[in-house]
C-alpha cells in the first residue's frame, strides 16, 4: 500500500512538473507573437520583424535556401513565395487550420513560414505556391485571395476574405 502511494505521488509530481514546463513554453510562444509590453519595440524586436508594415504577422520568414537539401522542392518554393509576397500571404487564412489549433496559435498563413511549420505541411506549401503562380500571371491580390480560398476551403468553414480572418 505504501509503494502504491509513493508511485501515485511520483506520478502526480511528474504530471505537475510537465504542466509547469508546458505552461512556460506556451507563454514563450505567446510572447514571440505579441507586441513589446511597453508598446515600443526594442532593437532586437526590430531586427526580428519582417518588412511588411501592414502584416498581422511580424515575424521574419525563414530563409528559403535552408530548404535546398533534405526537403521536397516545394518547400523551398513555398518559403520563396512567402518571402516575395508577405503582404498577400499575410491576408491568407491557412487551411491546415493552424490558426484554430490550440498548439500553434498562428495568426495568418505567413506565420507558418516564420518557423518550420510550413516545411512539413503540404497545405501551407500549396497555398503559398498558388499565390506566387497567380501573381506571376498578373492576377490581382483580391482575386488571388478568393481563388486560394475557393480551392482550399472545406464545407462548413466560414468565409475568410480579409486580413486575419
Amino acid at each position: 500500500m505504501r509503494q502504491n502511494r509513493k508511485r501515485f505521488f511520483a506520478f502526480a509530481a511528474a504530471v505537475l512538473s510537465g504542466a509547469v514546463v508546458w505552461s512556460a513554453r506556451a507563454a514563450e510562444r505567446r510572447e514571440t507573437h505579441d507586441h513589446h509590453p511597453s508598446g515600443k519595440p526594442s532593437a532586437a524586436d526590430k531586427a526580428n520583424k519582417n518588412s511588411c508594415n501592414t502584416c498581422l504577422e511580424r515575424g521574419v520568414v525563414l530563409d528559403p535556401h535552408q530548404f535546398t537539401q533534405g526537403y521536397e522542392p516545394d518547400v523551398k518554393l513555398a518559403y520563396e513565395a512567402a518571402q516575395k509576397y508577405p503582404d498577400l500571404i499575410d491576408r491568407m487564412h491557412c487551411f491546415c487550420e493552424c490558426k484554430e489549433s490550440q498548439r500553434e496559435h498562428h495568426r495568418t498563413l505567413l506565420t507558418c513560414f516564420t518557423n518550420l511549420h510550413a516545411a512539413g505541411c503540404g497545405v501551407c506549401q500549396r497555398e503559398a505556391i498558388m499565390v506566387a503562380k497567380l501573381k506571376a500571371q498578373g492576377v490581382s491580390d483580391d482575386e488571388v485571395e478568393i481563388t486560394v480560398e475557393s480551392l482550399h476551403k472545406t464545407d462548413g468553414h466560414p468565409p475568410t476574405f480579409g486580413r486575419g480572418l
